[in-house]
């Protein structure tokens, strides 16, 4: 039987002396091959629960392993290596860097920056990945004069350039219009239905934003988990109206949420 993709067990996070806890006792795992929703209201925290499932941040009590190795190990011990994030906003890179460069140096490291010879396999690699991410016409262009959803998609890409077996996405399309943010959503299904084995997590604050195929969800509030479970017995009216003390409305469509303050509580 394969490790957990993410376990973490009693965690919590201590904040500013006699402040909330960013996180409490959080217990969660994540399997291969699951993906998963967080959602929660602003300071649920959301980011909090990424930075340590990413290794970013280490909590002040409990354990977190992922990949079945804890973030402690040295060199390809450690499960960094192996895991894919995914920001809010993507980054900004040097000015004369390509969009293939900004891909395929994820996978040659401080190599390439270095001037090392980049091995055709990885340019090849970028360019199948940029296909896959619907970006093949970027290729060559610089990544600067590339628009904010074409970014997110190019990180997409510079991310599955190490074959992570967990990806984590940090509200990824909060920083996108509709437009943009249907073809990154789009592009992120396409990628789960096409990676056997791969577990995804996904911070949003709106159903909008998540992507389609997935299995589970979590519901944060004040730090502390409200719900856990599959996802269409997460993703309710009452759940979430409970984590976000509103009433809230809930639609699904297929394999994709939407949410809604009932136009009475607007008036």
């Amino acid at each position: 039987m394969s490790s957990p993709a993410l376990r973490l067990e009693g965690v919590t996070v201590l904040g500013d002396e006699g402040g909330r806890l960013p996180l409490a006792d959080v217990d969660w795992t994540v399997a291969s091959d699951e993906h998963w929703a967080v959602i929660g209201p602003n300071g649920a925290g959301k980011s909090t629960l990424l930075g340590v499932a990413a290794g970013a941040i280490v909590p002040d009590r409990g354990t977190v392993t992922a990949l079945g190795e804890s973030f402690d190990g040295h060199g390809l011990a450690n499960p960094a290596l192996r895991i894919g994030v995914i920001e809010s906003r993507p980054r900004v890179y040097a000015e004369n860097l390509t969009v293939d460069e900004i891909v395929y140096m994820h996978r040659t490291g401080p190599a390439a920056v270095m001037g090392s010879r980049i091995p055709e396999s990885d340019r090849e690699k970028a360019r199948n990945l940029l296909a896959r991410f619907d970006c093949a016409h970027l290729t060559a262009r610089l990544y600067r004069t590339c628009s904010q959803g074409e970014r997110q998609r190019v990180m997409l890409a510079r991310a599955m350039m190490r074959e992570p077996a967990l990806l984590l996405l940090d509200e990824p399309s909060s920083s996108l219009d509709m437009i943009a943010r249907e073809a990154f959503v789009a592009a992120v299904g396409a990628l789960i239905r096409e990676s056997p084995g791969l577990a995804t997590v996904t911070v949003a604050h709106h159903l909008e934003e998540l992507p389609p195929v997935l299995t589970h969800a979590m519901l944060l509030a004040g730090g502390r988990v409200q719900a856990t479970g599959p996802a269409a017995e997460v993703l309710n009216a009452d759940s979430l109206s409970r984590a976000f003390g509103a009433p809230i409305e809930v639609e699904r469509a297929g394999d994709r949420w939407t949410a809604r303050l009932p136009a009475a509580s607007l008036g």
